[in-house]
């Protein structure tokens, strides 16, 4: 498998398997991640609170540390985004859908709850009188989106033999 197509390619088809084999690997990114960041960085950023005001050079080694931090973890975040991505239109091009699904999927949801948000009565008690059920409703729609998002890529299988996107994944395990 080439891994840099795999996480960085915008083009052709990827099974349900390797849509879950990439959750596998950046929740294993995630844990080793934080796990060297507590060693590595906890200490000089716990020393840096303890020594306070009367350490000036304590202090520093400290700000750098949480400066290094948030470099290397806007790094990673930018690059789990853009894999995350990638990944997910090559399971759509599995399902013979093309990218513009993605607004369905990621940015619908994230619509209706901000409207639902934004719709949602200043709720002070039974006796305010306002109603939420149009925010519910909202909340209900984006859910479901959501739900549906999650059975179309992650459960059904894709589309069996060539679509418009490449071959199909599975072709010779039959």
């Amino acid at each position: 498998m080439n891994w840099s197509d795999y996480f960085f390619s915008f083009q052709g088809r990827i099974n349900r398997a390797k849509l879950w084999l990439f959750l596998l690997i950046v929740i294993c990114i995630e844990v080793v991640y934080f796990a060297l960041l507590s060693t590595i960085f906890g200490m000089s950023i716990l020393t840096a609170m303890v020594a306070g005001a009367g350490h000036p050079g304590a202090a520093l080694a400290g700000g750098a540390s949480i400066l290094i931090v948030v470099l290397l973890s806007c790094a990673l975040y930018i690059a789990i985004i853009v894999a995350g991505i990638a990944v997910t239109v090559k399971r759509l091009h599995d399902r013979d859908k093309g990218a513009m699904w993605l607004l369905v999927f990621y940015v619908l949801p994230l619509v209706l709850n901000v409207c639902a948000y934004m719709l949602a009565p200043n709720w002070s008690g039974p006796e305010s009188g306002s109603s939420g059920i149009v925010p519910m409703l909202l909340h209900l729609a984006a859910l479901g989106v959501t739900i549906w998002a999650f059975v179309e890529l992650y459960c059904l299988r894709g589309t069996v033999g060539d679509n418009r996107f490449g071959p199909d994944p599975l072709a010779g395990r039959a």
